[in-house]
Formats: structure tokens, sequence, C-alpha cells
């Protein structure tokens, strides 16, 4: 464990230090090397902090990578990364003071692009992954709590605007936190209300956006094929923001999705939230085989987000490419203690 605690700290000067276009001068950069990361009480890896001005900030690829993050492209003419961990897509440019997910945006501290690698703050870290992020003095150790329970309030924040990403009420969030005003400040730390509060997001069961379909099959043969195709690959391993170019070896969820019905000619975004906009929604009662389910994951996200998808079967079961299993097939699953409790709703790509 040693290694990953905090070593002896190096300072250096930066002069005309680079943010995303603009110059920083004379800003001071203190190195901090080899600072244990810790999550949910737990070592898990190591990682190399800076702090910039008294403010801590971590590498961030690094950091996507321990959160799972793992598919990350990089935009080099805006400096902009886009990451995925198969749920949503985040995106952040560097000296850029709002973040995107999924289709909302996230007040940030402005990320960093120092000696060609991006770093962002505790706070923009946290706000952007859904996780409490926070410097432990006593052992120079970066502490995760994910999912989060806490949120640090940033300049531009509103109560509104925090209780909209994560898919709670004003009211919900006022209450955690004994608020009888909405007057909120930068650095405040706000209690998130319990992951069972929230119903999870459902708006995407709104959205009728039609699939691509180029295939010339009846639905019935389609549904066939996918079906079909999709058992194919059972036991497959399960890796956060796998990309195609890793299958069939290896899935997360969506990109399993989208795998297997792109193999019948049926073309379905890359992540899970973008999936669950397509289609029609679908009554639990007509279910039928080729929907696809969606889940939230309240253990992983506290943001109630639609955060995996799996193709029903008929009969009550799916074949979806679970994180402890790989690609699987579950009986009942709507009678399945885990999956009911996080069951959002379906929809209907193929018809």
């Amino acid at each position: 464990m040693r290694k990953f605690l905090r070593m002896t700290i190096g300072f250096m000067l930066v002069l005309g230090l680079c943010i995303s276009g603009t110059i920083s001068t004379n800003a001071q950069v203190q190195s901090v090397p080899n600072a244990g990361v810790f999550i949910n009480g737990k070592v898990v890896s190591g990682i190399n902090p800076i702090i910039e001005n008294g403010v801590y900030y971590l590498p961030f690829i690094d950091l996507a990578k321990i959160l799972n993050y793992n598919s990350i492209k990089f935009e080099e003419k805006t400096k902009t990364y886009e990451i995925t961990d198969g749920s949503t897509v985040i995106r952040i440019t560097m000296g850029g003071t709002r973040a995107k997910k999924g289709n909302e945006y996230i007040n940030v501290e402005p990320p960093r692009w120092i000696n060609e690698t991006p770093y962002v703050s505790l706070h923009t870290g946290g706000a952007i992954f859904n996780s409490y992020i926070t410097f432990k003095k006593e052992n120079g150790s970066i502490q995760i709590q994910n999912p989060a329970t806490k949120y640090i309030v940033h300049t531009g924040d509103t109560l509104f605007n925090i209780a909209r990403i994560h898919h709670i009420t004003v009211d919900e969030l006022k209450k955690a936190n004994n608020l009888t005003t909405n007057i909120i400040h930068d650095g405040q730390v706000l209690n998130l209300p319990s992951p069972d509060a929230s119903k999870g997001e459902m708006e995407p069961v709104k959205e009728k956006e039609p699939v691509k379909n180029d295939s010339k099959d009846t639905v019935a043969q389609q549904i066939a094929s996918i079906l079909a195709d999709a058992k194919k690959y059972i036991g497959a391993k399960y890796k956060y923001g796998a990309t195609l170019a890793e299958a069939p070896n290896m899935f997360d969820c969506s990109s399993y999705t989208q795998y297997v019905f792109g193999n019948s000619g049926i073309q379905l975004p890359r992540v899970s939230r973008d999936q669950a906009s397509k289609g029609v929604s679908v009554a639990t009662s007509n279910l039928k085989a080729g929907d696809l389910m969606f889940f939230t994951m309240k253990d992983t996200y506290t943001d109630g987000r639609v955060a995996h998808v799996g193709i029903y079967m008929g009969d009550g079961s799916m074949i979806h490419a679970s994180t402890s299993k790989g690609v699987m097939i579950s009986t009942n699953v709507l009678q399945n203690p885990y999956w009911s409790k996080n069951y959002l709703f379906s929809k209907r790509v193929v018809q």
C-alpha cells in the first residue's frame, strides 16, 4: 500500500501554462506523486495529482479508467474528451466551465491542460463521475465515494440544476439538507437523498426516435436472427466502455446490444441512455421477444440514470452483458430481487 501513498512533494514553477488557448502566468504547480486511490475505503490504484494554487487536480484519463470509463476519444483541435462506461457519454473540454453528460450540462471548475496532459479538480471529477472525491491529508490519499451521497456546490449551481442532474426533486434535495431557502454557495457540501428515494431516469421512455433498419427480412425473421446471434456470445467477458473492436470477446451492456442488433441490420446508438430514446415504449404486460429492457443501477449511480440494457427473450427471460458474469441469460428477470427494483421501462425498436 505504501507505493500508493504520497511521497516527497516536489515543486515546480510553470510559466505560460496553456489552458484551452488561454494563458495563466505565474501559476504555481506542486507535484504530488503516487497518491493512493481509495474507493469506498478500499485501495484500488495509485494516481499522480498536482496542486495548482492550493487546488488539487487529478490526471483525467487515469481517473476515468479507475472509474471504469474505458472508452476514451480525444478531439485535438478543441481539446475535448468524449468518454463512456457504456451507460452514458461524457464530453469535457479543457478550460471549459461546463461538461455534458448525456443530454445534460454540469457546471465544473475548468479542466487544465498541462504538459500535454488533461487534469480535473476533485470537484469536477466528482460532478461528472457521480462520485464524492476528497483528499485525505493524513496519508496523502485520494478518497472516492462511489456512488456519491454528497455533492460539492460550484459557482453557477442552483438547487434546480443539482436536482435535475441527479434526477430528484428540489424538495427532496432541500429536505435532505434541512434547507429552508434556495440559497447555496460555492464549496457547500450537500447530502444527496438515498438512491431509493429516486424514481430513476424516466425521460427517455417518452422519446420515440426510429432506428435505421437496413434489413429486408420480416420483423419475425429479424427477431429470430437477433436472438440466435445473441446466444452465440454467452460467456463473453464484461468490460465497462468496451469498444466494438473488442467484440465479440468482450462487451459492456450497450456495446453488446449494439453489436447484436447491428448484425441484423439495425443500427443502435452506442450507449444505453441513447438506446433508450429509440423505438416506442412497451408496457411490461406486453413485452415481446426482441424488446430492449432498461434499468438503473442504484448501487452504482445515484443520479438515477439509464445504466443497463438487455434483450427480452420471451417467457420472462433476458439476455444481456452483466457486470458480474458477462453475457448471460437471466430468467424471471422482473421477479429477480435486483433487476425488479432497478427496472425502468422497455422499448420496441423492431416493428
